[in-house]
């Protein structure tokens, strides 16, 4: 790719080659032991000519690893890798995925280290296409590593040494810089700020004795000691000089000013350069070297293979329930075992972010899951691109949104073209042709309706190109879920539909389209058009009744609501005001500006003294208890609000029943400076009661620093319009087959899952042992789900009695194999990791028809593994399992019993609380399975 040399500034000194410097001595090797792995899955995708995008996830005796690696070819010649910084400036962070879209990368990941104070900088340096975008800190000058791409693609980490001079040719006199484009807390240097720093310059925003002189075309045009901010010129040859010491002082309006810059490496020699924390690979050995941090963290890296023809940018997430991070150094050994022989780690934690634009992209896609739930803006991002021609059609490929789907139903089916550089191609749709294999159906355009169940394939020809997608057509629609099952609009609104579920026998999942489904509206509510139910202008209730074959779900549906007055703040009582950080301060006082009553709430803050997430509480308290009691169920609170132009954040946040915090959000930017509604819905994942404990401003952005007062009044909860007595149709729901009642045969046998009933006899008297000894006498093996005394083992008698407190253990009787699983610390994980493998190889290799599995804890929910990508790997190994013909149950203890059959594997809860009154006695069951040659079924009894 052409690349434009750009000259800093009159004079760059060379001071040697690129590969001269050494920098210091490496530490010694630093020994990483990989963890075992237990599971992994991979894929790859060539996004553009030269860059390929794989995606890694692995479960380890560690925990997950998801790892995201984009591979870029240094030998082809359309590749390009540059530093991103927002245009606006650097100290204007921005979001990976925003500088992807802004430069039309490819792909990019976070990169350096950067200080937040008094704004946003890296660490270390940024070059591009040989101009000195930004340099290191003097204090971090040689000590921290960079990573280099010279003008022949030779990549190298080392350090960046360079000397800065401002030569005042007019005077004899010079000036020390000790660093372009960054800025500190003291200003004792002296810091050159040119185009890519921003439109203005410090001057009095954070210290009042500031020394800065202007330079246009290099002369001093302006000077200023404590003055307002210059505005930055564009222009080469350009800059503001800023600092708080004396080291400006014989430089004047209209001296004559010439930069002395020399770096080692060589600027002029380097196509692209950027700063990092440590070098975690040197040669192929694990080491570190400057910034360490401790612990397992989401990191960041950039590595080099050994002949320096790849560079390869990866991502490892952490800080969650199942993604646990690295170390520095084993992101060191993760880089050498994807081909690194050098590597560097980049910013990690919550910067650690990975966005990928494929060329057929619109919008850039954050590929990896950032630990704050969200991308946190960033200084500069290693950014990807490729410019490959444009060629002849080279190959198709198909895709679809699922690849399940149901007998009688549909499913769109997308075809794409590519050259050989993956650029997209348009493709004349009426030329393309669609055939299946393995099943039946029919074609409407693009559009498939299958009319047999089974597995097969896709497959779509194009000029000569072919593609095929796997496909699974599940049987008839048994049952149908959706999460709108209530409804709460207001009038003359729009309500847009989620996606519809649906469910075959085995309980196995599926989307379902709306055109494949009958919709009968129950009252004058509204109508449903497009997707999406428009309702009537007056509060009403009614429900909507949904049809797919002969399964049946209802959508209760409440139009407009019923406001009930909660406060219009004519007093200060039960309220008060709180901020954070310590820097920002807030007051409350009544207004006579006010939208009712005799007075508003005026809530005063000042987030000019910090620059990281601000926030002013108003706090309510209630007969001297946290928080405002909302009766019954609302579904939303609004009050009337009056802004002062600042753009603040209003939210607030309401904690539930069950002690859970939920944050709601009344507008996102408050900047009008008048009088407006505002709303906030309550989320309905809440357990109600619910308590509103505050309302607050917050400020987000670092580059923001407001101060202001905002108004209240008049906050209102809203209920939802009564729904009245309705005639609906009773709702469909999946029959387990084998949940029914079997005669024992001669040669079957059958078996009881209990639990002993600890304590039960002192508090009620009754003789539930006997009880539970009656069930199990016929039985030929009796399992007590989470143990039992030996005194309870003697009394059940002389039948075999498996204890499932014990390690991991399997047990056979005739053709049913019986598993012993401790999940007891949250998972199986982190229970004893070593499970994992045997479980694994007994259920590939065992031939036994029933496998039985048995958990003190549950897989799913919030009572569940701790891990919930550990809870599904469990289940997408039973589901291989009864994909061989197994008939698969997990019996599990919970807080209930009940069963549930999800994908062909049948999940029982069996109730093992701690027995503690009277009202227990519901809750005691026993789970009898019959087993005659080839056919299991089970049924859950209660004793009460």
């Amino acid at each position: 790719m052409r690349r434009r040399m750009k000259k800093m500034i009159l004079s760059i000194l060379a001071a040697t080659s690129l590969f001269a410097y050494t920098g210091p001595v490496f530490a010694n090797e630093i020994a990483v032991t990989m963890p075992a792995t237990i599971y992994e899955t991979s894929s790859s995708e060539n996004i553009a000519s030269g860059v390929v995008h794989e995606h890694i996830l692995r479960f380890t005796n560690d925990g997950w690893w998801n790892i995201n690696v984009t591979r870029v070819d240094l030998t082809n010649p359309y590749v390009e890798i540059k530093g991103l910084i927002n245009p606006d400036g650097i100290p204007k962070r921005s979001t990976v995925s925003n500088l992807v879209d802004t430069y039309n990368a490819v792909a990019a990941v976070n990169a350096d280290y950067f200080n937040y104070q008094p704004v946003a900088s890296s660490l270390g340096p940024l070059i591009n296409n040989g101009e000195l975008i930004s340099t290191s800190h003097f204090n971090f000058a040689q000590a921290l590593p960079t990573f280099f791409l010279d003008s022949n693609n030779n990549a190298s980490i080392t350090y960046l040494d360079n000397k800065m001079t401002a030569l005042n040719n007019s005077k004899g006199t010079q000036a020390f810089i000790g660093a372009i484009n960054k800025v500190d807390t003291y200003f004792s240097e002296v810091k050159l700020l040119n185009k890519y720093w921003g439109d203005k310059s410090p001057g009095n925003t954070y210290r009042q004795d500031l020394t800065e002189i202007l330079v246009v075309n290099g002369m001093v045009v302006d000077k200023r000691i404590g003055g307002d901010p210059f505005t930055i010129p564009t222009t080469d040859n350009s800059y503001v000089l800023s600092v708080r010491t004396n080291a400006l002082d014989s430089f004047e309006i209209g001296d004559q000013v010439s930069l002395e810059i020399s770096t080692t490496p060589d600027v002029n020699d380097i196509k692209f350069a950027i700063g990092g924390g440590s070098i975690v690979l040197n040669n192929g050995q694990t080491t570190l070297t400057n910034i360490i941090n401790k612990g397992l963290e989401p990191r960041t890296g950039i590595g080099i293979n050994r002949d320096s023809s790849e560079i390869i940018l990866v991502t490892i997430d952490g800080r969650g329930s199942s993604f646990v991070g690295v170390s520095q150094e084993m992101l060191g050994a993760i880089l050498r075992e994807l081909g690194a022989y050098n590597g560097m780690n980049l910013d990690g934690g919550g910067s650690t972010t990975m966005a990928i634009k494929a060329k057929d992209q619109e919008k850039a896609t954050v590929v990896n899951k950032p630990s704050e739930g969200s991308q946190r803006s960033i200084v500069n991002s290693v950014g990807v691109f490729s410019d490959a021609p444009v060629g002849k059609l080279s190959y198709i490929r198909i895709s679809t949104d699922e690849t399940k789907m149901f007998e009688n139903t549909t499913r769109y089916f997308n075809v794409k073209g590519y050259d050989e550089n993956h650029n997209p191609l348009a493709l004349n749709e009426d030329r393309i042709t669609f055939s299946t294999s393995g099943i039946e159906g029919s074609f409407e355009g693009n559009k498939f309706r299958a009319s047999s169940s089974g597995n097969g394939k896709i497959i779509a020809k194009y000029n000569g190109k072919t593609s095929e997608i796997d496909i699974e057509v599940l049987g008839p629609v048994v049952d149908l879920e959706t999460n709108n099952k209530e409804i709460n609009i207001d009038t003359n609104s729009q309500y847009t539909f989620g996606d519809f579920y649906g469910k075959d026998k085995n309980g196995t999942k599926a989307k379902v389209y709306m055109d494949d489904i009958v919709f009968n509206i129950l009252g004058n509510i509204g109508e449903i058009r497009d997707g999406s139910f428009y309702s009537v202008d007056q509060p009403t209730g009614g429900a909507i009744s949904v049809y797919l074959g002969n399964s049946v779900e209802n959508i209760l549906v409440s139009v407009g609501s019923q406001a009930q007055f909660v406060s219009g703040f004519e007093t200060l009582e039960g309220i008060n005001p709180s901020s954070y950080p310590d820097t920002v301060t807030a007051n409350l006082s009544l207004s006579e500006d006010k939208y009712q009553g005799n007075y508003s709430l005026n809530l005063n803050y000042d987030f000019t003294q910090a620059t990281n997430t601000r926030a002013a509480y108003i706090n309510f308290t209630e007969n001297d208890k946290p928080g405002i009691t909302l009766e019954e169920k609302p579904q939303k609170l609004g009050l009337w609000v009056k802004g002062d132009g600042n753009g603040i954040w209003l939210r607030g946040t309401i904690r539930d029943a069950s002690g859970k915090e939920h944050i709601l959000d009344f507008i996102k930017s408050l900047s009008s400076s008048e009088w407006q509604y505002v709303t906030a819905d309550i989320p309905k994942t809440v357990s109600y009661p619910i308590t509103l404990e505050r309302i607050y401003a917050v400020e987000t952005d670092a580059n923001k620093i407001p101060s202001g007062s905002i108004l209240l009044d008049e906050l209102t909860a809203y209920y939802p319009t009564p729904i009245g007595n309705l005639e609906l149709p009773t709702p469909t729901v999946v029959e387990d087959e084998l949940r029914t009642k079997q005669d024992l045969d001669k040669n079957g046998f059958s078996f009881v899952v209990t639990r002993e009933p600890k304590g039960l006899e002192e508090i009620v008297g009754l003789d539930t042992i006997s009880r539970i000894k009656s069930i199990v006498s016929d039985s030929a093996i009796t399992v007590l789900l989470n143990g039992g005394s030996e005194d309870f083992k003697n009394e059940l008698g002389n039948n075999s009695i498996v204890d499932t407190t014990n390690a991991y253990s399997v047990t056979k009787h005739t053709d049913t194999l019986f598993f012993n699983i401790n999940s007891s610390n949250g998972g199986i994980r982190a229970t004893d990791s070593s499970q994992w493998a045997k479980l694994i190889n007994d259920l590939e290799n065992r031939t036994e028809t029933n496998f039985v599995l048995f958990l003190p804890t549950p897989i799913f929910g919030s009572n569940g593994f701790k891990d919930t990508l550990e809870a599904d790997l469990l289940h997408s190994k039973l589901v291989e399992a009864k994909a061989k013909g197994k008939n698969v149950f997990v019996v599990y203890g919970g807080n209930n019993t009940n069963s549930d059959l999800i994908d062909g594997v049948r999940y029982i809860s069996l109730n093992t609380n701690q027995i503690t009154s009277s009202e227990d006695l519901k809750n005691i069951a026993v789970v009898e399975f019959v087993v005659n040659a080839n056919k299991i079924t089970y049924e859950i009894n209660k004793l009460y």
